[in-house]
């Protein structure tokens, strides 16, 4: 399966378990220079103040899935919305994400 092809399933994955999540794709991926054995960096933010196990385990558990399916490996961060919007601290990974990260 092409890359863009299992970016496509990321994004239909996420949508079915929370439709209000954003995804945003990261690294070597969104700058368009990821090789065959790159893996897919994912930000997800979910549109709640705190995001429980059960949520984190079945985003992580069917994202695990597709990763399985396809044989690239995809690396995910999930966070509360609010938490990633009213960061006190603008780290070197925030400003990765949002000067090269594309929003699926």
């Amino acid at each position: 399966m092409r890359r863009p092809e299992i970016v496509q399933q990321i994004k239909n994955t996420l949508r079915e378990i929370n439709p209000d999540a954003k995804a945003i794709l990261y690294g070597s991926e969104a700058r368009g220079d990821a090789r065959r054995d790159s893996d897919i960096d994912l930000l997800i933010l979910v549109d709640k103040a705190k995001i429980s196990v059960e949520e984190e385990k079945e985003i992580i558990g069917r994202l695990s899935d597709l990763s399985l399916e396809t044989g690239v490996i995809i690396s995910s961060i999930i966070l509360p919305k609010t938490k990633w919007e009213n960061r006190p601290l603008k780290t070197p990974f925030y400003l990765n994400v949002m000067n090269e990260g594309i929003v699926l």
